[in-house]
């Protein structure tokens, strides 16, 4: 067994370098799939640069680059709402706020107003951002203030499908992903993706659809089988890929996503794209457009979850908005190569 996950290990090695050396003439196979199943839902800025994640020949990038790539775009996990739903490590106590924030629930920070969450970087002075929203907030005139962070995204972008499928993708098999993939043991980047596979091979929550994907086909397959049919779309957020200075947007147009539950992926901290996917239960979806105080017009996918019933009571959205369980529809938006999957409805002619 352990010849033949060397050999596997090898063959995926040789693999890896040849797509590294493959020029953007040739088609992407993961581009060709996606059309052919999903002719009626575009490809997404986001994937593209996905499949083709850097210049010709210059896909593997140092170590030092590498660090940082994949990285998640908000300082929260929209994932862990249910009261069982501690296996990450995120109580959601203001102590416990991941990724370095400085988390200030509002009745700690008068400057906070409900839903924003309060920030310095170092040598910044303290700023406010909204994180969630209650759905009152999600229709035209209202003025929202946001940051949207740069896109980090994994340095190899999609891996073809069959090198995806050759590199093992379990916690036992860490070493030999490190070895295989260039990252050093001990590495912030090795713990990120230990953090990865551990948070993919946790059981989902009764009557959760969850999965994680390592290739652009699984995660549309997956997404067809979570959803049910054959028929769906990607909803994703259109944003400066370079990001966006805190400002205050107003809300100039709403469009609604049809549909009463959606599955929504969220790319992870990886050498290359793995999305990780779940269930948003009860919600309603919406496009907000949206134009910034003083620069540039964004459209956001826009989650509102309408159950929070059986949400985690320190769930850190509660602390913002100074609610509790089964209240008022809480929203958070989707952030720059996150995709909301929602069932293509076909409309009857008017």
């Amino acid at each position: 067994m352990a010849r033949f996950a060397a050999v596997l290990l090898a063959a995926a090695a040789a693999t890896l370098l040849a797509a590294g050396r493959l020029t953007h003439a040739v088609p992407s196979t993961a581009g060709v799939f996606w059309r052919a199943v999903l002719p009626s839902s575009a490809v997404p800025d986001a994937v593209l640069q996905l499949l083709r994640p850097g210049p010709a020949g210059n896909n593997f990038v140092s170590e030092a680059e590498a660090e940082g790539a994949g990285a998640p775009n908000l300082p929260f996990d929209y994932q862990n709402y249910e009261r069982s739903s501690a296996p990450y490590g995120y109580d959601y106590k203001p102590s416990s706020a991941p990724y370095g924030y400085d988390y200030k629930a509002p009745s700690e920070g008068g400057e906070a107003a409900p839903g924003e969450h309060h920030h310095a970087g170092r040598g910044e002075a303290a700023t406010t951002t909204t994180v969630f929203f209650h759905e009152e907030a999600v229709r035209v005139g209202e003025r929202l203030r946001f940051r949207f962070p740069a896109a980090a995204p994994a340095a190899l972008g999609f891996l073809p499908r069959q090198v995806a499928d050759a590199i093992p993708f379990t916690t036992p098999a860490l070493p030999s992903i490190l070895a295989l993939l260039g990252v050093a043991p001990g590495t912030a980047q090795a713990a990120a993706m230990a953090e990865t596979l551990r948070t993919c091979e946790s059981p989902p929550l009764a009557g959760e659809a969850k999965f994680c994907a390592t290739s652009l086909e699984a995660l549309v397959e997956r997404a067809m089988e979570a959803l049910g049919t054959r028929r769906v779309r990607a909803v994703t957020s259109t944003l400066p890929r370079a990001g966006a200075p805190l400002q205050q947007y107003t809300v100039r147009a709403v469009r609604p996503v049809d549909g009463a539950s959606f599955m929504a992926c969220h790319d992870e901290a990886y050498p290359y794209t793995v999305y990780r996917c779940h269930g948003t239960g009860p919600a309603r979806a919406y496009m907000v457009e949206m134009e910034g105080a003083r620069e540039g017009a964004v459209t956001v996918a826009t989650v509102c979850h309408t159950d929070t019933s059986r949400w985690n009571p320190e769930h850190v959205s509660f602390k913002l908005l100074g609610t509790k369980p089964g209240g008022a529809p809480i929203c958070h938006l989707m952030p720059y190569g996150h995709i909301i999957w929602a069932k293509n409805v076909k409309r009857s002619p008017a």
